[in-house]
């Protein structure tokens, strides 16, 4: 424990140049005095610490000097896939393996590699959560996680559409999508999409899981995403709509109807966009109040006249 905490001292001081006490000891969630006694056991190891007293004193490694005890481990390799996306990486339990290889990356860098890099992260953030809204609760990610890290096959209770089932799945990978994790799995040989937040029971068993050559997790959710969103009856609505809806209509219609809204226009604008179903244009349509008219079809229209009709009478 002791020679890790070392290591990510060094690193840390190779990365940042001079750091206060108080800094590395929040780093490392230790103590000041630790810090001072780790940092005695480096000096007494031949690695050349500098203490710099004064209010912008701390601790420094001069004369360029660096470690080549940058090689990442196992753990650490394998949290890479989330550099610049810790909240995911939080809840997959690799913040720990995430910082140290990240460290360990940045302190093999060049002087002008490394800024370029500083310069980027300074620069450009990735957030996959979307906005207004928590994150959804997922207690099985934990033990889903494991089953895909281990290639073994688990047990799962789902539960959708006011139905719980039980399944056993062979565990192909994790996506997360829009701040929403889900599972992709082969269920009885055939690909399956299972949204982490509706499992309510899920146990890793011993079978290793069936994983076809050359499988590509990327290229399958992709391909599970078109097949989702294609796989619902279109209708074409025609509406008049202000410019101050138009992001939220643009957000609410089919995907193959999206690039059809200007959301650069200054108007109010005329468009004929599809959705998924009459009961989720009528409701979706309804929503965005008199920010926007159907003027066809019919049923629609009339349908919504008829609601808010009927809503308006309710608060008369």
């Amino acid at each position: 424990m002791r020679a890790s905490r070392l290591l990510s001292l060094l690193l840390y001081l190779q990365v940042r140049g001079r750091v206060s006490g108080r800094e590395l000891a929040a780093r490392l969630e230790v103590s000041e005095r630790t810090v001072q006694r780790d940092m005695e056991a480096l000096a007494a190891a031949g690695v050349p610490v500098r203490s710099v007293r004064g209010p912008a004193g701390g601790y420094t490694l001069p004369g360029g000097y660096r470690t080549r005890l940058t090689g990442l481990g196992v753990d650490e390799a394998q949290a890479l896939a989330f550099l610049g996306l810790s909240g995911p990486a939080d809840e997959l339990g690799l913040t720990g393996q995430l910082d140290t290889a990240q460290r360990k990356l940045w302190a093999a860098l060049s002087g002008e590699a490394r800024d370029r890099a500083e310069r980027s992260a300074q620069r450009f953030h990735l957030d996959p959560v979307r906005w207004y809204g928590t994150a959804e609760p997922t207690p099985q990610l934990a033990t889903l996680a494991e089953a895909v890290w281990t290639d073994r096959r688990v047990r799962i209770r789902y539960t959708s559409r006011a139905r719980t089932t039980e399944r056993v799945l062979d565990p192909l990978g994790l996506v997360l999508a829009a701040g929403d994790w889900y599972l992709v799995a082969l269920r009885d040989g055939a690909r399956r999409t299972y949204r982490i937040s509706r499992v309510t029971v899920a146990q890793v068993l011993v079978e290793p899981a069936r994983r076809p050559a050359g499988f590509d997790l990327a290229a399958e959710w992709r391909a599970a995403r078109v097949e989702l969103e294609n796989s619902h009856t279109l209708m074409e609505v025609t509406v008049r709509a202000e410019v101050d809806v138009l992001p939220r209509l643009r957000r609410l219609v089919a995907v193959s109807g999206q690039d059809r809204i200007d959301l650069t226009a200054t108007g109010p604008v005329e468009v004929t966009v599809p959705f998924e179903g009459v009961r989720w244009a009528r409701s979706a349509l309804l929503g965005l109040g008199a920010g926007v008219e159907v003027l066809a079809p019919p049923e629609v229209r009339d349908w919504i006249a008829a609601e808010s009709r009927a809503t308006a009478a309710r608060y008369a």
